[in-house]
């Protein structure tokens, strides 16, 4: 079972195991505003207070991060450095198993982890057993075996609407987008990307060579978990916007999307909102 944790950036997948997915957190990226001159207060505590309030009302057996923990791309502040194992050693008094998957700004990441949080490749985790769980930040390509997953979790869009009100001012609201995809086009593109002649049949080529059937998954971008960071405005961006290449290679066609706000309000699909804009 999956549970989008309204009004929370957060979703609870239930099955043989509780695992709270979050992502795109963003620690120390205050520090980057103060060097444009921009001074605003730390939020890694507001963050962390939020986190902790969702881990005790879901109880879950183990937090995944998907990436983007901690701000900085090459370095490492002096914030991060101070405020992230702060993070890790309140989640690990309440959560039995908590993990990190590799964001495109966790350079260095490793330095600032406690021995028992792993660390996982920016490939990706499987999750789950019956009903499976490909969860990956979406930088770079997902392992090969999370193409045969049932559902495909990513962060890294920050996914958001742009709202303008009666009076001309325009609103930002973070947003998840949930759709299906085309498990030939994701066959294709996987192939084509690892130069692989494709030939009439994708899905059948993918599984001969790497072991792994793909149907066509459900797909999830899920929205920053810290909101004052900028997002992509799902209904005023081209499809080529997207960030991954997962999504920029066409492999899947987003505008049958639906999209919701973190409330649950539905917003219809994401054609459909791009055309009202």
């Amino acid at each position: 079972m999956i549970r989008l944790l309204t009004p929370w950036p957060a979703l609870l997948l239930e099955g043989d195991e509780r695992v709270l997915l979050v992502a795109d957190l963003h620690i120390g990226f205050e520090y980057e505003l103060a060097k444009m001159g921009i001074s605003i207060p730390y939020q890694s505590d507001r963050l962390l207070e939020e986190l902790l309030t969702i881990v005790r009302e879901c109880r879950p057996q183990r937090l995944v991060i998907l990436g983007d923990l901690k701000h900085g791309i090459s370095i490492t502040s002096f914030q991060e450095r101070r405020e992230i194992p702060r993070l890790f050693e309140a989640l690990r008094g309440e959560v039995e198993r908590v993990e990190v998957v590799r964001g495109n700004h966790d350079g260095g990441l490793q330095h600032l982890v406690p021995p028992d949080v792993k660390v996982h490749p920016s490939k990706g985790i499987l999750l789950g057993k019956r009903f499976k769980v490909g969860a990956f930040h979406g930088h770079a390509w997902p392992s090969p075996k999370l193409m045969g997953a049932d559902l495909l979790v990513m962060g890294h869009n920050h996914p958001i609407v742009l709202l303008r009100t009666p009076l001309g001012i325009r609103l930002s609201r973070r947003v998840w987008v949930k759709g299906t995809c085309d498990g030939v086009r994701l066959a294709s593109a996987y192939l084509e990307r690892e130069g692989v002649e494709v030939g009439e049949d994708a899905v059948g080529r993918f599984e001969e060579i790497h072991g792994v059937r793909i149907r066509d998954p459900q797909m999830i971008l899920m929205p920053s978990f810290n909101d004052l960071l900028g997002g992509l405005p799902i209904n005023s961006e081209a499809p080529r916007s997207l960030l991954g290449p997962l999504l920029r290679t066409g492999a899947v066609d987003t505008s049958h999307f639906d999209v919701y706000l973190l409330d649950g309000t539905y917003l219809g699909e994401v054609e459909f909102l791009r055309s009202l804009s």
